[in-house]
């Protein structure tokens, strides 16, 4: 009796493993909305992410036609003056992928944004290295005075040391260095603000709208060099 009971026992446990085999992804996905989500994020056939990559080479004809309807239509949206131009204001890369009419376009909104991102990065930099010279030149400027204090108390006492002197001195040097910095790099951010203003008034051939300043990147030192244009974006 208790053979029976064993058979039993395998039927049931190999029975619904033969109910719950999972279903063929390859089959199962949308194709044309893969397609169109591929071309509007702008990425290669060849670099589709996740199991769609494995899937793609299998395709049978049908499938693979509307995969390619659906690119077709998703890169006509990611073709776009203003996608390229977002991409390069991001400081993102363009690895090819746009048909040869709208390339030329995109790729003219595309540099038009890089100039900017690249622009607006060369200003960070400076923005940063004039703070760290303004926090110095302060630092400078306590510790001369601390000095020219003490000089001041030593000349009531017992005379002045020559090693205070000489400190003042090369105090005072060095903040005249470091004064002579920060008047440099004032005049690199003026330069590079108003860079940056003709870049985001100059229209693309083929776009005539002007692109806005951000009110964070505009000159702390004299906001008249670069006056934030009335124009929107790419459309």
């Amino acid at each position: 009796m208790w053979q029976y009971r064993i058979w039993i026992l395998v039927l049931i446990v190999t029975i619904p493993g033969c109910a719950t085999r999972p279903p063929d992804p390859c089959r199962a996905n949308d194709w044309y909305a893969i397609g169109y989500e591929d071309g509007r994020a702008g990425r290669l056939a060849e670099s589709v992410p996740g199991p769609e990559q494995g899937c793609l080479a299998g395709l049978a004809e049908p499938e693979l036609a509307r995969y390619r309807l659906g690119r077709e239509a998703g890169l006509s949206v990611y073709c776009e003056p203003r996608t390229g131009f977002q991409l390069g204001m991001q400081g993102n890369g363009y690895a090819g992928g746009c048909p040869a009419p709208a390339e030329a376009a995109f790729l003219r909104a595309y540099n038009h944004g890089k100039q900017i991102h690249e622009v607006e990065t060369q200003i960070r930099r400076l923005d940063s290295i004039l703070a760290v010279n303004e926090s110095e030149r302060d630092r400078l400027d306590h510790s001369i005075l601390q000095r020219r204090t003490e000089l001041a108390e030593a000349r009531l006492g017992a005379g002045v040391p020559e090693t205070l002197r000489a400190e003042l001195r090369e105090l005072e040097a060095t903040a005249e260095m470091v004064e002579a910095e920060i008047d440099a790099l004032r005049a690199a951010l003026r330069e590079q603000h108003v860079q940056l203003g003709l870049l985001r008034q100059e229209a693309v051939p083929g776009d005539s709208a002007a692109v806005k300043q951000p009110r964070h990147l505009e000159s702390p030192i004299d906001r008249s060099v670069n006056p934030p244009p009335s124009g929107g974006g790419y459309e």
